[in-house]
């Protein structure tokens, strides 16, 4: 995650909390197309996701879950989100 953002992104995202349009924690959930590009899916009823195993249509998720990537906060380092655990 860190290649993904700059010393310039990580900058105006530490000036977006200063300003107050978002917190720390905000950071610390990943956004809903990571986890569409994982391979979950939004439940309907609950609204929580749920990994995949097979679509309507029989496709199956490219990456297998003990290979995708944690999600780390992207200011503080920390992994927010297992896959492996938390999925």
């Amino acid at each position: 995650m860190d290649i993904l953002f700059s010393n310039s992104a990580k900058r105006t995202l530490r000036r977006m909390i200063s300003k107050g349009l978002i917190k720390l924690e905000d950071l610390d959930t990943p956004p809903d197309g990571w986890f569409l590009a994982m391979g979950y899916e939004r439940e309907t009823v609950t609204g929580k996701w749920k990994r995949i195993q097979k679509t309507q249509y029989g496709a199956r998720p490219s990456i297998p879950t003990h290979k995708l990537p944690k999600y780390v906060n992207s200011l503080t380092g920390k992994v927010t989100f297992d896959p492996v655990i938390d999925g």
